[in-house]
Protein backbone atom coordinates (compact mmCIF):
# COMPACT_ATOMS: atom_id res chain seq x y z
CA UNK A 1 0.00 0.00 0.00
CA UNK A 2 1.20 3.58 -0.66
CA UNK A 3 2.32 5.86 2.17
CA UNK A 4 -0.73 7.05 4.11
CA UNK A 5 -0.14 10.03 6.46
CA UNK A 6 -3.49 9.35 8.16
CA UNK A 7 -2.06 6.18 9.69
CA UNK A 8 0.55 8.25 11.58
CA UNK A 9 -1.87 10.64 13.27
CA UNK A 10 -2.06 8.46 16.38
CA UNK A 11 1.39 9.64 17.53
CA UNK A 12 1.02 12.57 19.92
CA UNK A 13 3.19 15.62 19.11
CA UNK A 14 4.26 14.16 15.75
CA UNK A 15 3.25 15.29 12.28
CA UNK A 16 4.12 12.92 9.42
CA UNK A 17 3.40 14.36 5.97
CA UNK A 18 4.50 13.92 2.38
CA UNK A 19 6.54 16.74 0.84
CA UNK A 20 6.42 15.03 -2.54
CA UNK A 21 6.16 11.39 -3.65
CA UNK A 22 8.93 9.44 -1.97
CA UNK A 23 9.88 12.27 0.41
CA UNK A 24 8.34 12.38 3.90
CA UNK A 25 8.56 15.06 6.62
CA UNK A 26 8.52 14.08 10.32
CA UNK A 27 8.03 17.03 12.67
CA UNK A 28 7.96 16.92 16.47
CA UNK A 29 6.17 19.75 18.27
CA UNK A 30 5.89 19.86 22.06
CA UNK A 31 6.43 23.54 22.96
CA UNK A 32 5.57 23.15 26.65
CA UNK A 33 8.77 21.13 27.21
CA UNK A 34 10.85 22.64 24.36
CA UNK A 35 10.60 19.24 22.68
CA UNK A 36 11.86 17.19 25.62
CA UNK A 37 11.14 13.46 25.33
CA UNK A 38 9.25 11.15 27.67
CA UNK A 39 9.42 7.36 27.36
CA UNK A 40 6.30 7.38 25.18
CA UNK A 41 7.76 10.07 22.92
CA UNK A 42 10.97 8.16 22.16
CA UNK A 43 9.11 4.89 21.76
CA UNK A 44 6.87 6.57 19.18
CA UNK A 45 9.95 8.07 17.49
CA UNK A 46 11.51 4.66 16.97
CA UNK A 47 8.24 3.19 15.73
CA UNK A 48 7.63 6.01 13.24
CA UNK A 49 11.04 5.67 11.60
CA UNK A 50 10.82 1.88 11.56
CA UNK A 51 7.45 2.07 9.82
CA UNK A 52 8.59 4.69 7.30
CA UNK A 53 11.57 2.53 6.34
CA UNK A 54 9.14 -0.28 5.56
CA UNK A 55 6.98 1.90 3.31
CA UNK A 56 7.77 0.79 -0.24
CA UNK A 57 7.32 4.30 -1.68
CA UNK A 58 9.40 6.26 0.88
CA UNK A 59 12.95 7.06 -0.26
CA UNK A 60 13.92 10.00 1.99
CA UNK A 61 12.87 11.41 5.38
CA UNK A 62 13.40 14.96 6.65
CA UNK A 63 13.18 15.60 10.40
CA UNK A 64 12.45 18.97 11.98
CA UNK A 65 11.04 20.68 15.05
CA UNK A 66 7.83 22.67 15.15
CA UNK A 67 9.15 24.63 18.15
CA UNK A 68 11.04 27.77 17.03
CA UNK A 69 13.34 27.83 20.07
CA UNK A 70 14.34 24.17 20.19
CA UNK A 71 15.03 21.07 18.15
CA UNK A 72 15.04 19.21 21.47
CA UNK A 73 15.95 20.17 25.02
CA UNK A 74 16.74 16.50 25.69
CA UNK A 75 15.21 14.01 28.06
CA UNK A 76 12.17 15.06 30.08
CA UNK A 77 13.91 14.67 33.44
CA UNK A 78 10.73 14.99 35.52
CA UNK A 79 9.07 12.16 33.62
CA UNK A 80 12.28 10.09 33.71
CA UNK A 81 12.61 10.41 37.48
CA UNK A 82 8.99 9.38 37.87
CA UNK A 83 9.62 6.27 35.76
CA UNK A 84 12.75 5.33 37.67
CA UNK A 85 11.01 6.00 40.94
CA UNK A 86 9.21 2.67 40.67
CA UNK A 87 12.24 0.80 41.99
CA UNK A 88 11.10 0.68 45.60
CA UNK A 89 11.18 -2.84 46.93
CA UNK A 90 13.52 -4.15 44.25
CA UNK A 91 16.90 -5.63 45.04
CA UNK A 92 20.03 -3.92 43.75
CA UNK A 93 20.43 -6.60 41.09
CA UNK A 94 16.83 -6.09 39.96
CA UNK A 95 17.25 -2.29 39.86
CA UNK A 96 20.38 -2.60 37.73
CA UNK A 97 18.68 -5.05 35.35
CA UNK A 98 15.60 -2.82 35.07
CA UNK A 99 17.64 0.29 34.29
CA UNK A 100 19.84 -1.62 31.83
CA UNK A 101 16.80 -2.79 29.87
CA UNK A 102 15.42 0.75 29.86
CA UNK A 103 18.68 2.18 28.49
CA UNK A 104 18.97 -0.50 25.79
CA UNK A 105 15.36 0.02 24.67
CA UNK A 106 15.97 3.79 24.59
CA UNK A 107 19.17 3.31 22.55
CA UNK A 108 17.40 1.05 20.08
CA UNK A 109 14.62 3.57 19.46
CA UNK A 110 16.89 6.58 18.98
CA UNK A 111 19.27 4.56 16.78
CA UNK A 112 16.61 3.62 14.24
CA UNK A 113 17.53 6.39 11.73
CA UNK A 114 21.12 5.07 11.65
CA UNK A 115 19.98 1.46 11.37
CA UNK A 116 17.44 1.82 8.55
CA UNK A 117 18.42 2.09 4.89
CA UNK A 118 16.20 5.12 4.21
CA UNK A 119 18.36 8.27 4.43
CA UNK A 120 17.37 11.10 6.77
CA UNK A 121 17.98 14.85 6.79
CA UNK A 122 17.83 16.58 10.20
CA UNK A 123 17.11 20.31 10.44
CA UNK A 124 18.61 21.43 13.74
CA UNK A 125 17.33 24.69 15.23
CA UNK A 126 17.57 26.39 18.60
CA UNK A 127 18.41 24.18 21.59
CA UNK A 128 20.11 20.86 20.78
CA UNK A 129 21.08 19.50 24.18
CA UNK A 130 21.78 15.97 25.38
CA UNK A 131 19.35 13.63 23.66
CA UNK A 132 19.17 15.99 20.67
CA UNK A 133 22.76 15.04 19.77
CA UNK A 134 22.01 11.35 20.27
CA UNK A 135 19.22 11.82 17.74
CA UNK A 136 20.98 13.98 15.16
CA UNK A 137 24.19 11.94 15.20
CA UNK A 138 22.07 9.09 13.80
CA UNK A 139 20.85 11.17 10.83
CA UNK A 140 22.39 10.89 7.39
CA UNK A 141 22.67 14.63 6.68
CA UNK A 142 22.41 17.53 9.13
CA UNK A 143 21.43 21.16 8.44
CA UNK A 144 21.98 23.75 11.18
CA UNK A 145 19.82 26.83 11.61
CA UNK A 146 21.42 30.14 12.59
CA UNK A 147 21.43 30.47 16.36
CA UNK A 148 21.39 26.71 16.97
CA UNK A 149 23.17 25.70 20.18
CA UNK A 150 24.62 22.24 20.80
CA UNK A 151 25.72 20.53 24.01
CA UNK A 152 26.69 17.02 25.06
CA UNK A 153 25.05 18.03 28.31
CA UNK A 154 24.76 14.79 30.26
CA UNK A 155 27.85 15.41 32.41
CA UNK A 156 26.07 18.49 33.76
CA UNK A 157 23.60 16.22 35.57
CA UNK A 158 26.33 13.81 36.65
CA UNK A 159 26.02 10.99 34.11
CA UNK A 160 27.78 9.87 30.93
CA UNK A 161 25.75 10.19 27.73
CA UNK A 162 24.39 6.72 27.01
CA UNK A 163 22.01 6.89 24.03
CA UNK A 164 24.49 7.14 21.16
CA UNK A 165 26.28 10.47 20.86
CA UNK A 166 29.53 9.28 22.48
CA UNK A 167 29.60 6.31 20.11
CA UNK A 168 28.70 8.14 16.86
CA UNK A 169 30.26 11.58 17.21
CA UNK A 170 33.90 10.37 16.99
CA UNK A 171 33.24 9.19 13.43
CA UNK A 172 31.51 12.46 12.52
CA UNK A 173 33.62 15.17 14.20
CA UNK A 174 36.92 16.14 12.55
CA UNK A 175 38.56 17.55 15.70
CA UNK A 176 38.74 14.85 18.37
CA UNK A 177 40.31 17.17 20.94
CA UNK A 178 37.41 19.60 20.60
CA UNK A 179 34.97 16.68 20.85
CA UNK A 180 36.58 15.55 24.10
CA UNK A 181 36.47 19.13 25.38
CA UNK A 182 32.76 19.52 24.72
CA UNK A 183 31.92 16.05 26.05
CA UNK A 184 33.87 16.46 29.29
CA UNK A 185 32.80 20.05 29.98
CA UNK A 186 29.20 19.76 28.81
CA UNK A 187 29.61 23.23 27.36
CA UNK A 188 27.69 24.84 24.50
CA UNK A 189 28.88 25.38 20.94
CA UNK A 190 27.11 27.10 18.08
CA UNK A 191 26.12 26.42 14.50
CA UNK A 192 29.31 27.87 13.02
CA UNK A 193 31.49 25.59 15.15
CA UNK A 194 29.28 22.62 14.27
CA UNK A 195 29.97 23.44 10.62
CA UNK A 196 33.71 23.78 11.21
CA UNK A 197 33.74 20.44 13.05
CA UNK A 198 32.08 18.75 10.08
CA UNK A 199 28.94 17.90 12.06
CA UNK A 200 26.56 19.80 9.77
CA UNK A 201 26.64 20.36 6.03
CA UNK A 202 25.35 23.91 5.87
CA UNK A 203 23.78 26.71 7.95
CA UNK A 204 20.48 28.32 6.97
CA UNK A 205 18.73 31.36 8.47
CA UNK A 206 15.45 29.59 9.37
CA UNK A 207 13.78 26.21 9.61
CA UNK A 208 11.75 27.14 6.53
CA UNK A 209 14.96 27.76 4.57
CA UNK A 210 16.32 24.46 5.88
CA UNK A 211 13.23 22.60 4.69
CA UNK A 212 13.56 24.30 1.30
CA UNK A 213 17.19 23.12 1.12
CA UNK A 214 16.08 19.60 2.02
CA UNK A 215 13.39 19.83 -0.65
CA UNK A 216 15.99 20.83 -3.25
CA UNK A 217 18.22 17.89 -2.34
CA UNK A 218 15.23 15.62 -2.05
CA UNK A 219 14.02 16.33 -5.58
CA UNK A 220 17.30 14.93 -6.89
CA UNK A 221 17.44 12.00 -4.46
CA UNK A 222 13.92 10.68 -5.11
CA UNK A 223 14.53 10.69 -8.89
CA UNK A 224 17.30 8.12 -8.38
CA UNK A 225 16.37 4.40 -8.19
CA UNK A 226 15.46 3.67 -4.58
CA UNK A 227 17.78 0.67 -4.34
CA UNK A 228 20.74 2.88 -5.32
CA UNK A 229 19.88 5.52 -2.69
CA UNK A 230 19.24 3.02 0.10
CA UNK A 231 22.30 0.99 -0.84
CA UNK A 232 24.52 4.07 -0.80
CA UNK A 233 23.23 5.08 2.63
CA UNK A 234 23.61 1.56 4.02
CA UNK A 235 27.16 1.00 2.82
CA UNK A 236 28.47 4.36 4.06
CA UNK A 237 26.72 3.77 7.40
CA UNK A 238 28.36 0.35 7.66
CA UNK A 239 31.80 1.98 7.44
CA UNK A 240 30.81 4.65 9.98
CA UNK A 241 29.76 1.78 12.25
CA UNK A 242 33.26 0.30 12.08
CA UNK A 243 33.07 -2.16 9.22
CA UNK A 244 36.35 -2.71 7.35
CA UNK A 245 36.90 -1.38 3.84
CA UNK A 246 37.57 -4.93 2.68
CA UNK A 247 34.22 -6.20 3.96
CA UNK A 248 32.50 -3.15 2.54
CA UNK A 249 33.86 -3.97 -0.92
CA UNK A 250 32.63 -7.55 -0.61
CA UNK A 251 29.16 -6.37 0.44
CA UNK A 252 28.75 -3.71 -2.26
CA UNK A 253 29.86 -6.17 -4.96
CA UNK A 254 27.10 -8.56 -3.88
CA UNK A 255 24.55 -5.76 -3.52
CA UNK A 256 25.15 -4.29 -6.98
CA UNK A 257 25.40 -7.68 -8.67
CA UNK A 258 21.89 -8.47 -7.52
CA UNK A 259 20.28 -5.06 -8.09
CA UNK A 260 21.90 -4.13 -11.40
CA UNK A 261 20.71 -7.38 -12.95
CA UNK A 262 17.30 -7.01 -11.35
CA UNK A 263 17.67 -10.36 -9.64
CA UNK A 264 15.77 -11.11 -6.46
CA UNK A 265 18.45 -13.58 -5.40
CA UNK A 266 20.24 -12.86 -2.13
CA UNK A 267 23.92 -13.78 -2.50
Amino acid sequence: MPFDPESYKKYEFYSVTQIEPGFVHVQYTNPKTLNAFTDQNWQDYGEIFTRLDQEEDVTLIVVSSGVPKSFSSGLNLKAAMSTLGGDAGLSEEERVARLHKHIVDFQNAISVPARITTPTIGILNGINYGLALDMSSAYTIRIAIEGARFSIAEVNIGIAADIGSLQRLPALINNKSRLMQHALLGDVFGAQEALELGYVSIIHPSVEHGIEQAREWGEKIVQTPQWAIKGTKKHIQDILNGQSVEQGLVDIAKYNSVHITGSKLKL
